[in-house]
């Protein structure tokens, strides 16, 4: 087995990817102070599964990766492939038929990283393995570096027994050994806790054997609860659907009622619409006699003008008369000459008086058709009032009507809101029903877990127990 070529990408200072391949023969890589010799060195041996990270030149794992430069960005990834070739030496395992085999590294800045073996994952074991018996490893005799020679020559005999048993190829023996020993171990310790499993299932198995008969007594107990809550509710049912046809028949009652109430309503309200149009009527009659009366008065007023005036008038002529007499005794000796005058004056006070008469008369006449028309306004009055106490008693009777339908419409209300409520109950008393069904299938099926469990128990008590027996035989 050969190391035949080196591929390196986004390892400490190489950040672009690097193959080195290596010819037959002796290979060697030179070059100044600082330009990465020793880091091919620490790829080879981290490619090979190394975990110390101080063999590896580093203060933690994922120093390795490429952390950028003043002329170059820091990579992600950091990835070596080691590719070896067989030179007439099968590979160990089922790599014997290859030729060439390639065993990949990577490491990610999150932590994680993979193995492969021609590109196909794998683990760290598996890795080291490969090279068991082969001489090659990270911390074999094949990777010799300053300080290693001395180091080996100088080391304890049991520092150094180690390299000669990976020389002698006893290494991988030696390490399925130590695995082997360690599942006995870890079968012992098994053995140890399935013991313990037993008897702690021993003590449980009383235990679950009263719980399965509690179990077993409750599910006979909820099952008759159930029935007696199915019985109950079905009684309860069955009564609210009785009550609820009995609301039904009581509603329809309301609603006929309410329904001849409304047609009271609109026969009083068509009897209302007509008192109030023989009101208007009425009252346009009234202001028609109120007109009459208003221009009767203004007549009066007129006369009574007319005769204040005329009796100023007749006062003025008496006036005058009694200074005519007065001046007539003064004046007798021209008796002769006012005789004419005289005449004259009495003609036109007999002229005053008859018209005296006559507006007597005609006053006579004015407060005649006043007291008449006092008369009609008292009449029509005494009808507005009469209509307007039927008004009021329409209006009673209507608002009295509108209450009784308020009153109907809010027991229709309550009726409906008795019904939903105990259509609601009903709803309720099937969801609670459901919910019981739901629960006793819950216990039914936590009855079964149970049962599932104990068997489950009994099984691994048999396995725990046939595995003992196997166990043994094997100490054996």
């Amino acid at each position: 087995m050969r190391l035949q070529r080196l591929e390196i990408a986004g390892f400490k200072s190489f950040r672009e990817k690097v193959v080195v391949d290596f010819s037959p023969g002796i290979s060697g890589i030179v070059g100044p102070n600082g330009c990465g010799k020793s880091n091919i060195a620490d790829a080879i041996r981290w490619v090979m599964g190394e975990q110390r990270v101080k063999t590896l030149r580093s203060k933690k794992m994922d120093d390795v990766i490429f952390n950028g430069s003043e002329e170059a960005d820091p990579v992600g990834m950091a990835e070596v492939s080691m590719i070896l070739t067989a030179d007439d030496q099968q590979f160990p395992g089922n790599y014997a038929e290859c030729s060439e085999v390639m065993i990949a590294r990577r490491l990610f800045r999150d932590g994680d990283s993979e193995y492969t073996i021609n590109k196909i994952p794998c683990r760290l074991l598996d890795v080291k393995e490969f090279f068991m018996g082969t001489g090659i490893g990270a911390r074999t005799y094949s990777l010799v570096e300053q300080g290693s020679v001395a180091s080996l020559v100088e080391a304890k005999p049991e520092d150094r027994r180690v390299f000669i048993e990976e020389a002698a190829g006893i290494s991988k023996y030696k390490s399925r050994k130590e695995s082997a020993v360690r599942k006995l171990q870890s079968t012992h310790e098994n053995m140890v806790r399935l013991n313990d499993i037993l008897r702690e299932v021993k003590t449980q198995l009383n235990a679950i054997s009263r719980q399965a008969k509690k179990a077993e007594q409750y599910k006979a107990l909820k099952q008759s609860f159930k029935e007696n809550e199915l019985t109950a509710a079905l009684h309860a049912c069955s009564d609210m659907c009785a009550s609820r046809v009995l609301r039904e028949e009581a509603k329809n009652d309301l609603q006929n009622r309410e329904t001849e109430v409304r047609t009271r309503m609109q026969g009083f309200e068509s009897a209302l619409e007509d008192l109030k149009a023989e009101v208007l009527e009425n009252e346009g009659l009234i202001s028609k006699h109120q007109e009459k009366l208003y221009g009767a008065k203004n007549a009066i007023n007129i006369k009574e003008q007319g005769i204040e005036f005329a009796r100023r008038k007749i006062a003025d002529l008496t006036a005058r008369r009694e200074k005519d007499l007065a001046e007539g005794e003064a004046l007798k000796r021209r008796e002769g000459e006012t005789d004419g005058e005289i005449t004259s004056l009495r003609s036109a006070a007999a002229e005053a008086e008859g018209r005296i008469v006559t507006l007597r008369a005609e006053v006579a006449e004015g407060e005649q058709a006043l007291e008449e028309l006092r008369r009609m306004d008292r009449a029509c009055r005494q009808a507005l009032e009469e209509k307007k106490n039927r008004h009021i008693g329409i209006v009673t009777e209507k608002a009295r009507l509108k209450n009784m339908v308020s009153g109907f419409t809010r027991m229709i209300e309550d009726f409906a809101r008795r019904e939903a409520q105990e259509v609601q109950e009903i709803e309720v008393n099937g969801k609670r029903s459901a919910e019981l069904n739901r629960t006793l299938e819950n216990l039914r099926s936590g009855l079964s877990v149970d049962e599932a469990g104990l068997a489950e128990l009994s099984r691994r008590r048999e396995e725990i127990a046939d595995e003992l027996e196997r166990a043994r035989g094997e100490l054996a």
